[in-house]
């Protein structure tokens, strides 16, 4: 396994995570524990699941299959997304965050949560009100480090330019959707990313499983996303296929696969430390991290690229 340092910290994570957001749905106890030995077994020590996966079952699950190793992993989770408990009060309003955070400690078995994510940007709650909460947990040491997902460049500029100068603390990085279909997230924020020194860890880095090559020529899986997530319909066009085409051709040339390509090409980019990939078993474990040590030629991807998109950030 290789291993990344978060810019402008000591915190080191594996460039393969585990995503968890199936984990209680699809995913049972038994087989957490599976996922849980194997990551140990493959050195992956970062783990990604939030407050809301499965109404918080996923991180009670993680919390019983990490017991009496959790300082063998990195494990993040999540604050803020709207839920049924929390409609009284702002979503990142200190009487949220203080609430969550406590059952996330209980749920996950720990006494401390080693990057806590503001899961969503908060219309409501003033900035200073989410900043002050999270100092606290911070000097009470239940948090290490603070991140954000799915905030745009400018909420995510003015939250850390305040947290920095008003109250002594630094996030570290930024989540969002990223990979070979979906650029626009990261395209908008990388020349933050590199002036701030910023990281950025991508979700959905294979497309909800489109990147796999499992939905060619429309063809839905029984039990698979799409069979649930009406969204997936949206990557179901002819010029989708035909640049999926293009890939798997791609692959061929140097007998790798497609979540190898999908996976690897992420990692060439040098403020991407982790790429969080949702598991439901060991195999799919196991296919992922295969895709640490990939070879490919840059060059050539980046003409494919070229002839499907006109917004690709290019790795040089």
């Amino acid at each position: 396994m290789n291993y990344r340092f978060f810019q402008e910290t000591g915190l080191s994570v594996s460039t393969i995570g585990i995503g968890t957001n199936r984990f209680g749905h699809k995913v049972d106890q038994s087989e957490v524990v599976n996922i849980i030995d194997e990551c140990l077994n493959l050195g992956i020590n970062h783990i990604d699941t939030a407050n809301v996966y499965a109404k918080g079952e996923s991180e009670k699950l993680i919390g019983k299959a990490i017991k009496k190793r959790r300082h063998d992993f990195v494990v993040a989770t999540k604050v803020g997304w709207p839920n049924d408990n929390d409609k009284a009060h702002g979503k990142l309003s200190s009487v949220n965050i203080f609430k969550n955070v406590e059952q996330s400690l209980v749920s996950l078995g720990t006494d401390y949560i080693d990057i806590l994510y503001l899961h969503q940007w908060d219309d409501n709650t003033p900035i200073e009100e989410t900043l002050k909460a999270l100092k606290t947990l911070e000097n009470q040491g239940k948090i290490r480090f603070v991140a954000l997902s799915n905030f745009n460049p400018w909420q995510t500029a003015m939250f850390n330019t305040f947290a920095e100068h008003r109250y002594n603390f630094r996030p570290i990085c930024i989540q969002s959707e990223f990979n070979l279909l979906k650029h626009d997230k990261y395209n908008e924020i990388c020349s933050y990313l590199d002036y701030e020194k910023f990281d950025f860890i991508p979700f959905f880095p294979l497309a909800s499983g489109f990147l796999t090559g499992k939905y060619s020529n429309n063809v839905i899986p029984n039990n698979s996303r799409a069979t649930w997530a009406t969204y997936m319909k949206d990557l179901f066009t002819e010029k989708n296929f035909k640049f999926l085409q293009d890939l798997e051709d791609f692959c061929k040339k140097f007998n790798i696969s497609l979540t190898q390509l999908s996976l690897g090409w992420l990692l060439t980019h040098s403020n991407i430390p982790s790429v969080i990939c949702g598991v439901r078993s060991v195999d799919q474990l196991q296919e992922n991290v295969s895709a640490i040590d990939v070879q490919f030629d840059l060059s050539d991807l980046n003409s494919i690229l070229r002839i499907h998109f006109d917004d690709i950030e290019m790795v040089p």
